[in-house]
């Protein structure tokens, strides 16, 4: 940061198409205040904070920084110098993104893009330097004003299609007044709401031009919202002032909508790659919403996150291998699947080819038993399953048995139920009160958003008979454990293992 290049005299070719520019690149020391700073740091970094008082370390935490946020904010002042003289030259480099790679420079694209804007935005410029505004939040700005400037100050008095003055207006007023109120819940009193509407219009009857006064605008509206709330609102704000924008944006979102699974060859994992429409992604969102509402696991999840919290441990530490809550991500992923889950058990899908549509899934008898040097189970997507997976899909699953001859070709087929009959599910719901047999779990088919499943005790894959003596009545977390190779006890004492009862 301090290093010092060779003296030199140097024409810049880039300084402007076609016109080279010459420039003093005679070499000197950082300035007598960076200096200062240069030593500070020294000094700083001899210290010793394991020896300070508990209170002190926090305080001097917090000092540096803030000092780091100014320090950031006076780089960025100091990178739009750089830009606006075009002195990346100095370093051969012809633009000031790659002088910032080359002198590999801590320095983000938004902050290089906040740097080359920084003149054309006074009132931010101001606030970020005077440290009213940290570098996140100003960036944010930047980037909302960036993106309507080629729509504002026209000379045809239309801001995308719309009157200025009134969008503005709308905008300015209306439209940052609404936001701060629903990131506060509500005003506290009238006059809190009154004394914002009233510096808002202000805003909008001052004489700047409409960037400006947007500028101004957006800067009122990032001193009332948390900062993770501003974003959000200033697309709100923008989608607001170009609505033609959003349009085109939503119709090509539907053109170049998509789909595709692709299996990661070599994990168990199948990348979902989507382009999704608007009214698709609200479709999904809407569902998914639902199925996390009715997740059963979500309150164990909470449970087990109050108590890592309660140990001051972070519940989503990925470091973190024990009690660990399932993220939002494996959340809305168990809803996604629970979706899935209950569209095909609800018959939505109707027939294909005179068929229930549902999951298919080709394995050998070799491989069902767990057989060494078996092929691997294969779904209709050609992805590889795992024999646990198939093994407990298989507890509720109708087989079509089918035998072929040494040149690969099916010379006999037949079908076999290996689920329990209507009467004999209801039997054993009414022999087991619909609770799973589980020991310690309280799982029932009573309520609406539990999975529950007839589990053969001996496995069917080597008995091939299914009967209700035999049934055992689990909940999906246990009938997965199960299957995942656990053994798991009963109610009643007995065990129960993937291989069927441990004695």
């Amino acid at each position: 940061m301090f290093d010092t290049g060779p003296a030199s005299r140097e024409a810049v070719a880039w300084a402007a198409p076609g016109v080279a520019r010459t420039v003093d690149a005679a070499p000197c020391e950082p300035s007598a205040e960076l200096r200062g700073v240069r030593e500070l740091l020294d000094a700083l970094r001899a210290g010793a904070p394991g020896a300070l008082p508990d209170g002190q370390v926090v305080a001097d935490a917090k000092a540096v920084f803030a000092a780091v946020e100014a320090l950031q904010a006076l780089g960025v002042r100091y990178l739009a110098e750089v830009d606006r003289r075009r002195l990346h030259g100095l370093d051969d480099c012809p633009t000031t993104s790659s002088w910032v790679r080359a002198q590999a420079l801590p320095v983000t694209g938004a902050q290089v893009a906040l740097a080359r804007r920084l003149d054309a935005l006074p009132l931010l410029a101001d606030q970020l330097l005077s440290g009213r505004v940290p570098l996140v939040v100003a960036q944010g700005l930047q980037a909302a004003l960036t993106r309507v400037r080629p729509h504002v100050d026209r000379p045809d008095g239309l801001i995308d299609g719309q009157p200025a003055e009134e969008a503005l207006l709308g905008v300015v007023v209306d439209g940052v007044t609404g936001l701060v109120a629903e990131s506060r819940g509500g005003f506290r009193t009238e006059d809190d709401a009154r004394a914002l509407r009233a510096e808002l219009e202000a805003v909008h009857r001052s004489t700047g031009s409409e960037l400006r006064r947007l500028e101004a605008a957006f800067l009122v509206l990032a001193g009332q919202v948390e900062a993770d709330q501003l974003v959000p609102c200033l697309r709100q704000l923008t989608d607001a002032l170009l609505p033609a924008q959003l349009e085109e944006r939503a119709r090509r979102a539907a053109e170049q909508a998509g789909l595709r699974l692709v299996p990661q060859w070599g994990s168990a994992r199948t990348l979902l790659d989507a382009e999704l429409s608007p009214e698709c992604a609200e479709r999904l969102h809407a569902v998914l919403q639902a199925e996390l509402a009715r997740d059963p696991e979500a309150a164990l999840d909470t449970g087990a996150a109050a108590r890592l919290r309660a140990q001051d441990l972070d519940p989503y530490d990925p470091e973190l291998t024990c009690g660990r809550p399932r993220s939002r991500a494996e959340r809305l992923h168990d809803a996604f699947s629970a979706m899935l889950g209950r569209y095909l058990a609800a018959g939505l899908g109707g027939q294909h080819d005179k068929q229930a549509v549902q999951v298919v899934v080709t394995v050998s008898a070799d491989a069902l038993e767990g057989r060494a040097g078996a092929l691997p189970a294969r779904g209709a997507s050609g992805a590889h399953l795992p024999g646990s997976l198939v093994r407990r899909w298989a507890c509720d699953s109708a087989v079509v048995r089918q035998v072929l001859d040494l040149r690969g070709r099916v010379v006999e087929t037949s079908h076999t139920e290996r689920t329990l009959k209507a009467h004999e599910r209801r039997a054993l719901v009414t022999q087991t009160g619909g609770v799973c047999q589980g020991a310690g779990c309280t799982r029932s088919g009573r309520d609406p958003a539990a999975r529950m499943h007839a589990h053969h005790g001996s496995p069917w894959a080597r008995t091939g008979t299914t009967s209700l003596a035999d049934a055992v009545y689990l909940c999906e977390r246990t009938h997965q454990d199960v299957h995942e190779g656990k053994v798991v006890r009963l109610k009643d004492g007995r065990r129960l293992g993937p291989d069927g009862w441990v004695t």
